[in-house]
């Protein structure tokens, strides 16, 4: 997601009126539109699913980790908020000149942010993952992970997973699938092929089914 993101931001021609609308809708929109496509707002929204679904019960074993985890949640949110400010600003100048300008300065805060949100998501996999691998069994994990998936609204569910599944290689989405084919309710785990189908391309796709048994 950021370095698509990235990359749409950085060859933004920000003098062009409609492709500085666009490209603020992919940093500060309402997810409550189907037409969403809003980047930024995946990401606010996945740290406090972590705060709400996931920490409370990390917590209880590694309070200081939890603690240093949600100080950088707060500085996410901050960037966020940042970049969001100069968005709503560049989208309202008049002046193509002013509007290059802003947009550039749009651009180097927003790869701030990526860059500190990279680095946040690296420290996460060192450190919550294999804490959680130690004081919970697999079904509590799945179980944290259905939580967050059961309280997204369908639209919502389907924009994550319309990211994820394509980030996976094959080996991961065959891990998941057979995964959420034992322990996702049938309609859950029908969708979840569903969006397989629609957005892994042919071949993988194929690959995917066969090794699954899908």
């Amino acid at each position: 997601m950021i370095y698509e993101l990235g990359g749409e931001l950085q060859t933004t021609d920000f003098t062009d009126a409609h492709a500085t609308e666009t490209m603020v809708g992919r940093l500060k929109q309402d997810l409550s539109l189907a037409s969403s496509t809003c980047v930024l707002c995946l990401l606010h929204e996945h740290a406090g699913n972590e705060d709400q679904y996931v920490f409370p019960d990390v917590r209880k074993y590694e309070p200081e980790l939890v603690e240093t985890l949600l100080q950088e949640h707060r500085e996410v949110v901050r960037r966020i908020a940042s970049v969001w400010k100069i968005a709503d600003e560049v989208k309202a100048l008049g002046d193509r000149e002013e509007r290059m300008e802003i947009g550039a300065k749009l651009n180097r805060m927003a790869n701030d942010l990526f860059a500190f949100y990279l680095t946040h998501l690296n420290g996460e996999e060192s450190t919550i993952v294999p804490a959680m691998w130690k004081h919970f069994t697999d079904e509590q994990i799945i179980g944290m992970n259905m939580a967050i998936m059961k309280n997204l609204p369908p639209e919502r569910l389907a924009q994550w997973m319309g990211w994820m599944l394509p980030s996976l290689n094959v080996n991961e989405l065959i891990g998941m699938l057979i995964g959420l084919k034992k322990t996702a309710p049938p309609p859950a785990f029908e969708n979840m092929v569903r969006i397989a189908e629609k957005t892994l391309g042919e071949d993988r796709w194929a690959r995917v089914k066969a090794k699954a048994a899908l």
